[in-house]
C-alpha cells in the first residue's frame, strides 16, 4: 500500500559536523589519547612507576568499554543522553586530572575521562544518521570520525607548548568536551521532529521504506566476522600506539620534541583522513578494508625500519594516522551496512577493537622484551595482514548480500 505523502526530516547544517568532530577530538584524541603524551609530567608529578601507568592506561580502557557497552544498549533510542555523558565524563575527569593533588584522585579521574570516548562513537553514529540525508550518510560518519586525527594533534601541541603546565592544558580539554558536547546537542535538528526520544531515527525509518522488516535489537551473530577483523586490526595497530614513542627515543635516539613531533605528524595524518571520506563511499568494504588496515601494517614497519631517521618516523607516523583513522571509519560503515542497530553495531566493533589493542599490547611488550622491537612489530604488521586477508577471502565480489557498499546502506 502506498505510503501517504510527508515531509522530508530536516537535515543538519556544517555546524553539526564541525561540534560532532570536535567531541570526537575532545573525547579520543585529547582525553583518552592524550593519557600517554602527558604521561612522562603526570609520573613526575605523582611518581608513577610506568607499572602503574601502565595499569592507569589499561584501566581507561577497561572504562571506555563499559561505557561503549552501555552506548550499545542505550546510544539506538537516548543518542543525546549518551551525548550528554560523551561531554560530561571526558569534561569532569579532564579537570579531575588538572585539579588532582593525589595520585588515588588522579587515577580516578583518568578512567572517568577515559570514558566519554566510549559514550561518544555510539552516540554520533545515531545523530549523525539522524541528521544527514541517507546519501550522504556515510561520508559524513568518516568526516566526523576524523575528528580523532584533529584531537592527536592538538594533544601534541598541548604536550609541547604546556607539558610543563599540564594542569592548564587538562582543564583546556575539559572546555573544548564541554565545548563540543553543547555544539552537538543545539546543532541536533531530529530533536525537533516532534518524535518522542527513543523513537527510531532516520535509519530505520528508512530501512521500513525500502521494505526492510529487520528488528530493533542487534543479533551479534550480524557482525560475526567483522568483529574478528576488528580484533585482529586490534593487534595490529597497538605496537605503534603504545610503543611508537619508546621505539623512536630508545632505538633511534631521537630527543622528546622530536618523538613528539613525530605523534602530531601521526594526529595531522589522522586529521586528513576526512580527505578520505568520499573515497569510503564510494567503494566497497572488500576493498576499502584491506587498503587501509595493509596501509597501517606497512607504516608499523616502516617505523620499525629505520627509528633513527627523522624523515622516515614522521612520514610512517603520518601514515599510520592516516590509515587508523580511516580503518575506523571502515568499521562504523561496515556496521551501518550490517547490523539492524549502526550504533549498537558501532559499539561492538570498537568494543573488539579496543580489546583487541589490549592484547596487541601485551603481547607486543613481551615480544619486545624477549627478542627486541624487529620481531614484534613484524608480528604487529603481519595480524593487519591476517586481517586484511580475511576480508578478501570472507566477503565476495558481485554478491549484493556480501559486497557491503557504503551507498548499499545508505541510498
Amino acid at each position: 500500500m502506498k505510503r501517504p505523502l510527508q515531509p522530508s526530516a530536516p537535515t543538519a547544517g556544517p555546524l553539526f559536523a564541525v561540534a560532532a568532530v570536535t567531541l570526537i577530538a575532545a573525547t579520543y584524541g585529547l582525553a583518552r589519547l592524550g593519557y600517554g603524551l602527558f604521561l612522562p609530567a603526570f609520573s613526575a608529578s605523582f611518581e608513577l612507576t610506568p607499572a602503574v601507568g601502565g595499569l592507569l592506561s589499561s584501566g581507561a580502557s577497561v572504562t571506555y568499554c563499559v561505557s561503549a557497552g552501555l552506548g550499545f544498549v542505550y546510544a539506538p533510542r537516548r543518542p543525546r543522553l549518551m551525548t550528554i555523558l560523551a561531554g560530561t565524563t571526558a569534561a569532569l575527569g579532564s579537570a579531575g586530572i588538572a585539579a588532582a593533588s593525589s595520585t588515588g584522585f588522579f587515577a580516578a579521574a583518568v578512567l572517568l575521562a577515559g570514558m566519554g570516548a566510549g559514550f561518544a562513537s555510539p552516540a554520533l553514529v545515531e545523530l549523525v544518521q539522524r541528521n544527514t540525508k541517507p546519501i550522504h550518510a556515510a561520508k559524513r560518519q568518516s568526516v566526523v570520525n576524523s575528528g580523532t586525527g584533529f584531537g592527536v594533534v592538538a594533544a601534541g601541541l598541548l604536550a609541547l607548548m604546556l607539558g610543563s603546565s599540564w594542569r592548564l592544558a587538562w582543564a583546556l580539554i575539559a572546555v573544548i568536551a564541554v565545548a563540543g558536547m553543547l555544539g552537538v546537542l543545539l546543532a541536533d535538528v531530529s530533536r525537533n521532529r516532534g518524535s518522542a526520544e527513543g523513537e527510531p531515527g532516520n535509519d530505520d525509518a528508512g530501512r521500513r521504506e525500502r521494505g526492510g522488516s529487520r528488528p530493533r535489537g542487534l543479533q551479534l551473530s550480524e557482525l560475526k566476522w567483522p568483529l574478528t577483523a576488528a580484533f585482529l586490526y586490534g593487534i595490529g595497530c597497538a605496537a605503534v600506539w603504545v610503543y611508537g614513542r619508546t621505539l623512536l627515543e630508545d632505538q633511534g635516539g631521537m630527543p622528546v620534541a622530536l618523538s613528539a613531533g613525530a605523534w602530531i605528524a601521526l594526529g595531522a595524518g589522522g586529521a586528513a583522513a576526512v580527505l578520505t571520506a568520499p573515497w569510503l563511499a564510494r567503494h566497497s568494504i572488500r576493498f576499502t578494508w584491506p587498503v587501509t588496515v595493509l596501509a597501517t601494517a606497512a607504516a608499523t614497519a616502516a617505523i620499525v625500519l629505520a627509528p633513527g631517521s627523522t624523515a622516515l618516523a614522521f612520514a610512517a607516523a603520518a601514515l599510520f594516522g592516516l590509515a587508523y583513522t580511516a580503518a575506523t571509519s571502515v568499521l562504523i560503515i561496515w556496521a551501518t551496512a550490517t547490523a539492524s542497530s549502526s550504533a549498537a553495531g558501532t559499539s561492538a566493533l570498537f568494543i573488539s577493537l579496543i580489546l583487541g589493542q589490549a592484547a596487541g599490547a601485551a603481547l607486543t611488550g613481551a615480544l619486545i622484551e624477549a627478542s627486541g622491537f624487529g620481531l614484534a612489530f613484524a608480528v604487529a604488521a603481519a595480524a593487519c595482514g591476517v586481517s586484511a586477508a580475511g576480508v578478501i577471502a570472507r566477503i565476495k565480489p558481485r554478491n549484493t548480500e556480501d559486497e557491503l557498499r557504503p551507498s548499499r546502506a545508505t541510498s
